[in-house]
């Protein structure tokens, strides 16, 4: 019919119409981003032996470099994810409420330290959590040489077990978010062992992030540890510019994985 049309429009010379074209519009096929909800670590889960050096070279007291470090990292993190996901700071969310929500999680939160051997397929009972979700978790990632400066395991992380379902349906009713990536506890380990790095003050941190990544529905996806060896740096401007950029990077990079 559409050509019959064309002919005749042809034939009594009127000007030849604009016809409209069926299903060659472009169609939107972006999805928005997934959303992240970041639960930062309570201030009991942080443990670090290296405070008094970090805060006499920081010109700080040791309340004020655990604070401080908490802070950096988790924006470290809430930036470094705000490029491929709907990052959600609950530590920012002041419109929100977000202190509320936290107080929330850490109130339905019990805590157990989740340890096996690479080669163990099932945990004691007394020694990990009961569900067998928890005991499916991803390959180990150990280091592999003495050179190595970053790696990440998941043999002995510290699980932040949501003790509520209704605590999730009232998280994803009221941010929507497809993850909850709970960061667990943090720690800073000092290696001063040799009396020449003790004198001189030349000894090397060991930062290690655990963290534990739930889907909405509160089943948990990961649990690991990230382990960074550090040099002697004391002063917390130079830990947030040579540390907590890589731990946040990796984190984003294990989000992306695990969104494919």
């Amino acid at each position: 019919m559409k050509k019959l049309w064309i002919l005749l429009w042809i034939c009594i010379g009127l000007p030849f119409p604009i016809l409209a074209q069926e299903n060659d519009e472009p169609k939107d096929t972006s999805q928005p981003a997934p959303g992240v909800l970041i639960v930062p670590f309570q201030g009991m889960m942080y443990f670090s032996d290296a405070d008094q050096d970090i805060a006499r070279s920081s010109k700080m007291n040791e309340r004020q470099v655990g604070a401080e470090l908490t802070n950096k990292m988790e924006l470290n993190i809430y930036h470094q994810l705000l490029a491929h996901f709907n990052a959600i700071s609950l530590k920012r969310s002041t419109s929100l409420n977000g202190e509320e929500d936290l107080r929330r999680i850490y109130a339905a939160t019990r805590y157990t330290l989740y340890s096996r051997s690479p080669d163990q397929t099932k945990v004691a009972p007394d020694d990990g959590p009961q569900d067998a979700e928890a005991d499916a978790l991803v390959k180990t990632w150990n280091k592999k040489t003495k050179e190595q400066r970053f790696w990440v395991n998941d043999t002995a992380v510290m699980l932040g077990s949501i003790q509520s379902d209704e605590v999730f349906k009232y998280l994803y009713k009221k941010h929507h978010a497809k993850y909850i990536l709970f960061l667990t506890q943090f720690e800073i380990n000092t290696n001063n062992k040799n009396s020449i790095e003790w004198t001189t003050q030349k000894y090397k941190h060991t930062y290690t992030l655990h963290y534990n990544l739930y889907h909405q529905s509160g089943r948990l996806l990961r649990a690991e540890t990230l382990i960074l060896q550090g040099d002697n740096e004391n002063r917390l401007e130079l830990i947030s510019q040579k540390v907590l950029p890589i731990l946040a990077q990796k984190l984003d990079e294990i989000m992306i994985e695990v969104e494919r």
